[in-house]
This record gives structure tokens, sequence and C-alpha cells, in this order.
């Protein structure tokens, strides 16, 4: 029997809690620090929104062990907090960047509702330009009206989706927020659940809905339980479709093994939404890329990527080699294309900076003083009679 949404069982802080909040909680700094900078060059009103669609309490009961997420900037009288207080907090240390910001906090749940809207009346020491809005309703119905309230063009606006389950997952809504110009979104993709309950009848409908069509088991090729990455790569897919144009998706294992739990799935309209949280991910969990926990067993079909200095400045001289390039452009590609290799920006200033070196490239330094390698800085690899920008 399914626990209800607002049993106590279910709201005990675990180490995959822990790995989704780390994610989201690296990503809204470079998030908020990106969308502000281009607003104030663009022209536009400095102004962003993040949407909490499956807020929850903003409170756990209890931890299982790990610790906790602890907030820098806020108070709050939750002993657990939960993702609202994250973004308040998160928002908070950047609010020199933005005008305003709006943080929309939707719970299903009423008896989930009343405790977080009295954890959030109580939390004080977020930002006066940070306007917080609490609202019962379901995802579905209450998401479509901040779409159709803001058309998507008054502010960047960045939506954390995490279900209990897969069944609210509405795939019309999920392309519809993801097709809409400055929306991105981070998603909890139960794939666990949904692999016990793939040859139930009483679950088709709901699949149907988070697939957005009746035919998907026929196209899940190679699928069986002990390997799902199929089947996330088909929800990706799916959205890419009809929604964002480029998607992610991050590994969330249990603690002690390489099971599953479930993945976070990324969509962004935005080459620089996708470079940002590819880095974020690496960083994660241990500090591995492609999913937290890293476990070196672990193989992904899709990572089988060249890795290492040699292979990445290898990859580099093949990929550009008619090219003059901007530093800005190559890392754009390199994020795209190499999407779940090991490579980070970091990998490859430095792998740049050895073929300078060896005199396999030239540099002209526009945005770098001296030896930095960074924005609109040229690199020529000398086979070039094409340039990039």
């Amino acid at each position: 029997m399914p626990l209800d949404d607002d049993d106590d069982r279910k709201w005990v802080y675990r180490s995959h809690t822990a790995a989704k909040h780390e994610v989201l909680r690296k990503y809204l700094k470079p998030w908020t620090n990106k969308l502000t900078t281009y607003n104030l060059k663009s022209g536009d009103q400095n102004k962003v929104r993040v949407v909490d669609c499956f807020a929850g309490r903003g409170s756990y009961v209890d931890t299982e062990d790990t610790d906790p997420l602890s907030l820098e900037h806020i108070s709050t009288p939750a002993e657990f907090p939960g993702s609202p207080q994250l973004i308040l907090d998160r928002l908070t240390e950047r609010s020199d960047q933005f005008d305003s910001a709006e943080c929309t906090f939707i719970e299903a749940d009423l008896t989930n509702y009343e405790i977080l809207e009295e954890n959030i009346e109580r939390t004080s020491g977020y930002d006066q330009d940070i306007s917080v809005n609490c609202k019962h309703g379901e995802f579905q119905n209450t998401v479509l009206n901040v779409i159709e309230s803001t058309d998507g063009n008054d502010c960047p606006t960045f939506f954390f989706i995490d279900p209990f389950g897969f069944q609210s997952l509405d795939y019309d809504v999920v392309t519809e927020l993801g097709s809409t110009p400055q929306f991105e979104f981070l998603i909890t993709f139960m794939s666990r659940d949904m692999n016990r309950f793939l040859g139930s009848e009483d679950h088709q409908e709901a699949l149907n809905t988070v697939f957005g069509e009746d035919e998907w088991q026929s196209k899940i090729d190679s699928y069986d339980a002990s390997n799902w990455v199929p089947l996330v790569e088909y929800y990706t897919d799916r959205l890419e479709a009809n929604g964002p144009s480029q998607t992610f998706e991050y590994m969330i294992t249990e603690p002690e093994t390489t099971q599953t739990v479930y993945y976070l799935v990324f969509g962004t309209n935005s080459s620089a939404g996708l470079q940002t949280m590819r880095e974020v991910m690496s960083y994660c969990g241990t500090g591995k890329f492609a999913y937290a926990p890293k476990k070196p067993e672990y193989n992904r079909n899709q990572a089988q990527l060249p890795i290492g200095n040699n292979q990445t400045k290898e990859f580099l001289q093949d990929r550009f080699e008619e090219y003059i390039v901007t530093f800005s452009k190559l890392v754009e590609v390199c994020s795209e294309e190499r999407k779940y290799s090991d490579a980070t920006v970091s990998d490859y200033r430095e792998a740049l900076h050895e073929l300078e070196d060896e005199g396999e490239v030239d540099i002209q330094r526009i945005t770098s003083e001296k030896t930095g390698i960074q924005g609109s800085d040229l690199v020529d690899f000398h086979n070039s009679d094409k340039f990039a920008g």
C-alpha cells in the first residue's frame, strides 16, 4: 500500500535527498549570476523567478545517514529545512545582483501545504526584494497559470519539479514549460518506481501521460530491470521533441550500491545553461562526473568518450582543426558534443595551454590578459580557414 504524501515516513531526509539538493544549491548561484548579468546587458528588467513545483512541507521530521542542508543567510523554524528554504537562502546570497526575485512554492497535499505555509511565514532573513507566494494546488494546473500569466517573456524562470513518484509528470505540461523562452527545469525522474510498474495495467495511463504517447514500451530498446539508461534516454528524447532544445541527466544512486534511485533531468534552451549545469553536476557527490555517488565500476555507454588530457587535446585538434574559434564557443561546442565526458571547462583550458606551449595553437588574448584563456580569446588551430565566434 503506497504511503500518503502527508505520511511522516515520507518526510525523512536521506542521502539521495541531499544529493539532489546539492545540485539545486550549486546551480542557483551561477544561474542567478549569469542571468542577472544578461538582464543588465540586454536592458531587460533585472528580475528572476524560481518555482518549486512540489514544495512539500518545507521541513523533514528526521534525517537518515546524512546531514540536512545548512542555511547560511536565513532563519527557519524547521529543524530539517527543505528546498523552499534552500531557494530563499541562495537567492538572498545573490540579492545584490537583481532588482527583484519571485519565489513560488506549490504543494497539492493540504496537510503538507499548511505546514509549508507556517514554515515559510516563520522564516526570516531573506532579502526584502524577494517575494514569496505559497500556492495550494496540483502542479499540472497551478504551474500553467505561471506560463499563461508571464508567457515566459518577463524574466528567466527556473522550475524545480520534484514529485513523489511519477504520476504527476504530465508530458504536455513539462514540454510546454521546456519550450517556453527563458524557462529551465530540473526534474526528479523516478526510474526505479517506473520499473516496478512497467507491466502493471493499473499504471499504463499514468506512464502514457509521463511519456506523452502510448507506444513508449515498444520504443525502449534494450530495456531491462538492470539497465535503466534506455528509459531515461527515451524520456529525454521525448522532451527534446517538443520541449527544451537540450537535456541532461544525472544519476542518483543508493549510498552503498550502484542501484539507481532516480535521475535528475535538466532541460534548457540555452547552451550556457547546459554548460553551467554540466559543470555543477561534475562537482557534486564525490566530485566525479555523471552521477552521485560515483561508483568506478559503473559503466555508462554515453560516458565512453575520450577523457584525460591527451585525449582532450586530440579531440580539440580533430574537432577544430579548420577553425579559429573563441574560447567561449569552443566550450559551448564541447559541452554539447561531449555532454557525458569527464572534461570540464578547466580541463579544456589546461589542454589549450599545453597545445600553446607545444606550438600547436596560437591564442590571441582579447578577454584575458597575458596567459589566461577565457571568453572572446581567439584560438587558432593553424589549419584554420574558418572563423567560429
